[in-house]
């Protein structure tokens, strides 16, 4: 069998005869970079990037000037949880082709995931200048905005990604996210459930589909999402506090504190979670569990006065009520 037959079955997706056509390409011509790198790339779309990496890096032993290589190298090094293996492996790539898009846009991405904004936005930039198209550019400068929360900025990078690559599950998903961030919850809901039907196990996707439906109180389906989620264990603090949300909705407000509490276990410093939690305890006249509720969060959140403001605001409300409240009853006693 000859490399590009053994590549064409790789395309076919016919993957357990073309790893034998590489492997029988190998014995033949054992010094073949090109049959190394391909066999690593087919190993790891089988599932074992363990023997990916070992072959791409024996393609990169006999022709370590092929930019191409460090990329799958990168790509498998990132698939193992070894992202500052994978970055250099991308540097070297760029390094070699300074105008590759690939691996401008994995740095970029791997600088959100570093939290470096100005990093990933400076990288994806520099992609485009070789492809001003290129989809994983615009999903990265997408989810910079967002980041920076422009809804508007990022809808319109993540728009065009969605019209390049319709059936990408990530890029339907983040679009979702930014229209629900803009507050076009209709359109967000149509993203999102694009997302879900090409990934169903995409759970951050069925948690803004859920709030969506919120938004536009369809509760019983929010609540269905909402469940969908608890009941998987996936995303606990936001599936809780989306079934607090409903409850609270419905007037069932003790129900509505129990899924709260159940969200503030998961994130303690939760300001949201807590002052609505507060909320409901106030609605069923428990002023001395509410305060405690807001004294538990002040006490995990970190000493930023932006964040605690609020609490310490309604904090200072429910402290005067049950002060009126137990004045109130003094007075009646001794009357």
């Amino acid at each position: 069998m000859t490399l590009e037959q053994a590549l064409q079955l790789h395309r076919n997706g016919q993957l357990e005869a073309a790893e034998q056509g590489y492997r029988t390409c190998l014995e033949e011509t054992p010094d073949s970079a090109a049959t190394h790198h391909l066999l690593g790339v087919l190993l790891l779309q089988r599932g074992d990037p363990a023997a990916a990496e070992e072959s791409i890096r024996s393609a990169i032993a006999l022709a370590s000037d092929e930019a191409q290589f460090h990329l799958s190298l990168g790509g498998v090094l990132m698939q193992r949880g070894d992202d500052d293996g994978a970055r250099a492996s991308f540097e070297t790539a760029l390094t070699l082709d300074p105008n590759s898009a690939e691996a401008h846009a994995v740095l970029g991405h791997l600088a959100m995931r570093d939290g470096d904004a100005a990093d990933a936005e400076q990288r994806f930039r520099i992609g485009r200048r070789a492809d001003e198209d290129d989809p994983l550019m615009l999903l990265g400068l997408g989810n910079v905005y967002l980041s920076r929360n422009d809804a508007t900025g990022a809808v319109k990078y993540l728009s065009r990604a969605a019209e390049l690559r319709p059936n990408d599950a990530v890029i339907q998903a983040t679009l979702g996210q930014a229209l629900f961030a803009q507050g076009t919850y209709g359109f967000a809901e149509r993203a999102l459930r694009n997302a879900l039907e090409l990934r169903p196990e995409l759970s951050m996707a069925r948690l803004f589909l859920a709030r969506a439906l919120l938004r536009q109180e369809r509760i019983d389906e929010a609540r269905d999402q909402f469940a969908a989620l608890a009941d998987s264990g996936r995303q606990p603090f936001g599936a809780n506090m989306g079934l607090g949300d409903v409850a609270q909705k419905r007037g069932h407000f003790a129900r509505a504190i129990k899924f709260y509490r159940r969200a503030l276990a998961v994130d303690p410093a939760h300001g949201g979670a807590a002052l609505a939690c507060a909320a409901c305890l106030e609605r069923i006249g428990d002023l001395e569990d509410a305060v405690a509720c807001l004294n538990n969060t002040l006490a995990s959140m970190p000493q930023v006065e932006e964040l605690r403001a609020p609490l310490l605001a309604q904090r200072d409300v429910l402290e005067r009520a049950q002060g009126a409240e137990r004045d109130m009853l003094a007075a009646r006693a001794a009357s």
